[in-house]
């Protein structure tokens, strides 16, 4: 791609960002993403805590250590509801 026309659209998307759709509503949007993003970083720190209590229970013969992993994954999101920052 050429220099002139990496440039010509990059002149384009500022535009375009500039006539944002009025209807729109990107407060939302942004809250709607970050509670998306959220989830997911919980959910991959729930499958951590579960893969730890899992080995374990299995391969460690500690089923207290497993068990009480698998209770502070439970915990760690209600949590982060209670006392993580609110956007």
């Amino acid at each position: 791609m050429s220099h002139e026309v990496a440039h010509a659209e990059l002149e384009i998307d500022a535009k375009e960002a500039d006539e944002m759709h009025e209807a729109m509503d990107y407060a939302q949007h942004r809250a709607t993403w970050d509670g998306f993003t959220n989830m997911v970083k919980w959910a991959m720190i729930e499958l951590a805590f579960l893969v730890l209590a899992l080995f374990c229970f299995i391969e460690a013969g500690q089923p207290l250590v497993g068990a009480a992993l698998i209770i502070i994954g439970l915990l760690a999101i209600p949590a982060n509801m209670l006392f993580g920052k609110r956007a």
